[in-house]
Parts: C-alpha cells; structure tokens; sequence
C-alpha cells in the first residue's frame, strides 16, 4: 500500500534521494494557484496552458533538488526521445520521468538510477479486448475477455501503463518493444522482457487516489517507493 505524504508549495530544498529509492509525486494542476499560459477557453488554448503548467512544475520539482532556480534548469532529449538533463546537471545522478493524464501530473525522481511512470484516468474504453489481442498476449487478452465493464477497461489501461512505465525506463520506443513484454495474467507481474534489457526490474503499481491508474518502473531488483502528493496550503 502507498501512503501518500502531503507537501505544500512553495518548495524547500530537498536532498536527492537515496539510492534503492524513488520519489513519485503526483498533483492535480487544477487545484494549484498557476497562472502561466493563456487564458482562452479554446481546447487548444487549454492543451497549450496545461503543457506550460506541467513543465513549470517539473522544473520547480527538479530545482528543489538540486538546489537552484527551476528557470535555470536545462532539459534535452536523450535517446528514444526520453527528456533528461544535460551533462552539467545530470552528473548530480538525478534522473526523472513525467506523465499526465487530464489535469494530473505524475513525476518520479531517482539517483543514478533510470526510472519510467505512466498514468491513465478511469474510464471505459471501447472494445479494450480487441485492443489486448492486438497489444497484449494471448493469456492476457483471454483473461480480459473473461472480465466485465468497467473491470475490463481498468485493467487493460494497468497493464497499458506497465508497459509504457517499463520502456519509459528502459528509453525506447513502444512500438519495437511491445511484442516481447508478457505479464502474468494476474497480478500483471513481468514475465517475459526484451532479451537486450537488463535482467533485474521492479514494476510497481503504487495505490493511486481516486480513478487514477498508473505504473512505476526501474531496472533495478529491490527498490522501495515514496510518494508524495504536491498541494497548496
């Protein structure tokens, strides 16, 4: 079970985390007092105020860290498209991922150690089975087929976001890598991985709030989670 710990903007600094440990933070961007991006009620003025949003909290997040102003954070894309940081920050060993789903905003922080997140909102999809005998194994779309709504759809979407967390962490792309992940049918533990990936992972399905789904993954065999929920006041 995860047991979220409460933080409040703003952000003191913090030390990097321990090695064998991640960080997760989660917060919910519409809840918090940020007025950057524009103000036009058009989906696209939305999408682009959102983004804006999620990267000032990245940054914030990651300066807290490494003890200097979010502005003065570099961020570039590595192989496989993976953000990271650039060699002068990144020698700090702090490695990060990011994913969102509507307006909340996941991010987990590591050290020296390469980690991948991804996160879905609730809800129910359409034909989710035909998208598991496409996307998933055989057992695995057996079972879901066994399964009736919402649960079928819930668990399509976890075992959707182990995947993504897992080749986020690994830093390639989904399309090469999908054929050679199987999990268990249930839970969705790793079965079978890439032959080229290291051989130790943890995947972790930390207990999110509300309708929220998601994975955290790192190559690593023995790793433990902290999780911290991001707030105003």
């Amino acid at each position: 079970m995860s047991r979220w710990h409460a933080m409040q903007l703003p952000l003191k600094r913090r030390a990097l985390p321990r090695h064998g440990h991640l960080e997760l933070w989660l917060t919910d961007l519409a809840e918090l007092p940020l007025d950057a991006g524009p103000t036009g009620l058009t989906r696209r003025e939305r999408v682009l105020k959102q983004r804006i949003q999620q990267r000032f909290i990245l940054r914030l997040l990651l300066g807290s860290y490494l003890g200097i102003p979010g502005k003065d954070l570099k961020i570039a894309q590595a192989g496989g498209g993976k953000p990271g940081l650039v060699a002068e920050q990144a020698i700090s060993g702090l490695r990060f991922n990011v994913s969102h789903s509507g307006s909340w905003l996941a991010i987990v922080i590591a050290r020296g150690l390469e980690v991948g997140v991804d996160l879905e909102c609730q809800r129910t999809m359409r034909r989710p089975v035909d998208l598991a005998r496409r996307y998933f194994t055989e057992s695995e779309a057996e079972y879901l087929g066994e399964l009736a709504e919402p649960e079928c759809s819930r668990e399509f979407l976890g075992r959707w976001t182990a995947r993504e967390a897992l080749v986020k962490a690994q830093g390639c792309g989904l399309a090469g890598a999908l054929g050679h992940i199987e999990l268990d049918v249930d839970p969705p533990r790793i079965k079978t991985l890439p032959e080229d990936w290291p051989e130790d992972w943890q995947l972790i399905a930390p207990e999110w709030p509300g309708d929220l789904i998601g994975h955290v993954a790192a190559p690593a065999a023995d790793v433990e989670l902290d999780c911290f929920f991001l707030k105003t006041g």
